[in-house]
């Protein structure tokens, strides 16, 4: 019993922990970085999706939440879309 007790305590705080890690807002701005040129903005989260449009090196998209496969819902131009995350600095307001 004091074990599970421990136990859920610990599993508890962890989540506390990781959870005050993620500083960034629901929806924030973010600088395209780390490619030669320009990343995709994809129809749905997955590098087979149709691209839907390019955003080019050092442009700012708005990241309005996370999806799977590493990929963030985006917004550029209007359009929404989904970008690779690797491809995405957080920029504080």
């Amino acid at each position: 019993m004091l074990k599970k007790f421990f136990v859920t305590i610990a599993l508890a705080f962890t989540l506390l922990i990781v959870n005050g890690q993620n500083n960034q807002a629901e929806a924030w701005w973010g600088m395209v970085v780390d490619c030669n040129e320009w990343i995709s903005l994809r129809s749905y989260a997955s590098t087979e999706a149709p691209r839907l449009a390019t955003i080019p090196l050092h442009e700012w998209v708005w990241i309005n939440g996370t999806a799977s496969n590493g990929f963030l819902s985006a917004e550029y131009n209007g359009i929404q879309g989904y970008v690779l995350s690797a491809y995405i600095k957080y920029v504080k307001d």
